[in-house]
């Protein structure tokens, strides 16, 4: 029996784990490239991603995403499966060491059937200890598919943190740009209203044909309908980041203030991505790690397939009173148990084809996250350089078109324009004006996606475990 119990516990300790052992999958043949086809901004290094927004140098939209942080449900969400995740490591890891239980129960009561009746006090306890010896591996795949799977949740963790940041971040560009807009809208507006005034002055002189009031008051109705559209834009983009922030409707208010400038990276900010970038999205890391669990569920479901030993043991004792005498029996067993599978009409082999199919599923699923994720980093690669380049030219279009404005405005006050010419020049600058109002918020957005599409550099630091903790 010695024998026998040593040979196993050797055994147990010693023997491998049933199914493959995992390896990553090559970078390159799961859709990785060897660089970039788009050109890189500014021909920059590498430079740390965490916290990006912080290079807008804009305090009130640090102040927006970090608040966001702290409220937003999906994080809370993320994190609930984070501690759920690490309680099923710590349960896996439980199955590998032995089980103890014990027990104990006082009874008292009559004995009638005794020469002389009496009360009778039984006392009992025990202790039984068992242990699943790990002779295939499977317990040990389980613990290695629990570790995998509490990576991905954490990993799904600052997924939510990149989309949730970009999300703020892109609702706080576009207030400020419709801010933008209703300004100019209110001046638009000024603008017509006096146009119009001078219109009425100049008709009442004979100056021009009584038919221009309609135009101009037609155009001066236009343009209080435009303004009052874009007030409602505004109140429901400050609604969305209520939404994204659980601020209150009048603290965003507050926090946005009076008009600001669309926000812009800081001057000589440099950026370059590896194509190893890809690898370290949290999204991919998260499907790559989904693809290692599937590789240990192989392991477990094989080994599930194989013999069972457990070695049992129990400790008992046994005290009872009566009539003022008293017995003690003491009892104790251990031996070992073996259980082997010999019919399951089938079913243990379709667990191990399931396994097997559901791995080739993660990997087909990671092999898509890659291939979505080079796309992604693809397409907002040419997007920031192709914004960069427009700006230029909006510029210098607003700026021209506005001047062209300027003076014809001048030109008609003093009777030597038409009102149909002031009307088509204002009409061009504020279209030039909306353009370039346009081009800056894609050219914040386009950053904005780029330090989304390459995982908003993620780090797999403390701070998760701080947030799990709450």
């Amino acid at each position: 029996m010695r024998r026998l119990i040593f040979s196993t516990l050797a055994l147990a300790f010693a023997g491998c784990a049933e199914g493959p052992n995992y390896r990553p999958p090559d970078a390159t043949t799961a859709g990785v490239p060897a660089g970039w086809h788009a050109k890189l901004p500014h021909e920059g290094d590498l430079t740390e991603l965490t916290q990006w927004w912080q290079r807008f140098d804009d305090p009130v939209l640090t102040h927006l995403i970090e608040t966001a942080e702290q409220n937003s449900p999906t994080l809370a969400l993320a994190v609930g499966r984070v501690r759920a995740a690490r309680a099923s490591v710590q349960s896996s890891r439980g199955a590998l060491f032995p089980s103890l239980s014990g027990s104990g129960s006082v009874t008292r009561g009559k004995d009638q059937s005794a020469a002389v009746p009496g009360l009778t006090t039984t006392k009992s306890a025990s202790a039984d200890a068992s242990w699943e010896l790990d002779l295939f591996g499977g317990n040990r795949r389980s613990l290695e598919g629990s570790k995998a799977r509490l990576a991905s949740a954490e990993a799904d963790w600052h997924d939510a943190r990149v989309t949730l940041a970009a999300e703020v971040a892109d609702a706080y560009t576009l207030a400020r740009e419709y801010q933008n807009l209703l300004s100019l809208y209110t001046e638009e507006f000024a603008s017509r209203q006096a146009t119009e005034q001078l219109t009425a002055l100049k008709i009442r002189e004979g100056l021009t044909a009584s038919s221009d009031a309609l135009s101009i008051e037609a155009s001066t109705a236009s343009s209080a309908n435009t303004l009052e559209s874009q007030k409602g834009l505004y109140a429901q983009q400050i609604n969305l980041l209520v939404r994204l922030t659980g601020l209150s409707y009048g603290e965003i208010e507050n926090a946005l203030g009076e008009r600001r400038d669309i926000p812009q990276l800081r001057e000589g900010t440099t950026l370059a991505f590896p194509a190893s970038i890809v690898s370290q999205r949290p999204d991919v890391r998260s499907s790559e790690r989904q693809l290692a669990a599937a590789s240990a569920d192989i392991g477990v479901a094989i080994a599930d397939r194989l013999p069972s030993l457990t070695l049992g043991g129990s400790i008992g004792i046994n005290a009872t009173r009566a009539s003022g005498s008293a017995t003690t029996q003491r009892t104790w067993s251990f031996g070992p148990s073996l259980s082997v599978p010999l019919f399951t009409g089938g079913q243990a082999a379709a667990k191990v084809e399931s396994a097997r199919a559901s791995y080739d599923q993660a990997l087909a699923s990671y092999r898509s996250s890659v291939l979505t994720a080079v796309k992604e980093i693809e397409d907002a690669l040419v997007r920031v350089d192709t914004i960069g380049q427009r700006a230029a030219f909006a510029e210098k279009a607003m700026a021209n078109y506005r001047a062209y404005f300027v003076a014809l405005e001048e030109s008609y006050r003093a009777g030597r324009s038409s009102l149909l010419e002031l009307e088509d020049a204002r009409r061009q600058s504020l279209a030039s004006q909306e353009m370039l109002f346009a081009v800056r918020l894609e050219q914040a957005q386009s950053w904005i996606a780029l330090y989304k599409a390459a995982g908003g550099g993620w780090d797999n630091s403390t701070a998760i475990v701080a947030a799990a903790a709450r």
